[in-house]
């Protein structure tokens, strides 16, 4: 687990980052990720302000984030709930057959 430097280009302004090896292919699909967003911002909106075109793009990602992580955080109480009652049931269940042994 080394760290590698690695130059991006975001906005047009070069950016040399220190990360982990195993984090660098992330690093890159993020940097691809914002360059295509700053991309798309500058046509559909004629936003030519990279500052305006960057804070707007932040916003949509992190919005993004942070629905993303409200929905796995959803997912996991319904999960925990669920295996409660599968936790529950195996004990009726275990209860049930030493019963039926007696």
């Amino acid at each position: 687990m080394s760290d590698v430097s690695v130059k991006v280009e975001i906005a047009g302004g070069l950016y040399t980052l220190k990360v982990k090896n195993e984090d660098e292919s992330s690093v890159k699909q993020a940097v691809e990720l914002i360059n295509q967003k700053i991309s798309e911002f500058e046509k559909n909106y004629g936003v030519k302000d990279k500052k305006d075109v960057l804070a707007m793009v932040t916003l949509q990602l992190v919005s993004q984030l942070v629905k993303e992580k409200n929905h796995a955080e959803q997912e996991l109480s319904t999960l925990s709930l669920i295996l409660e009652d599968v936790e529950k049931m195996l004990v009726l269940h275990k209860e049930n057959i030493k019963q039926t042994g007696e």
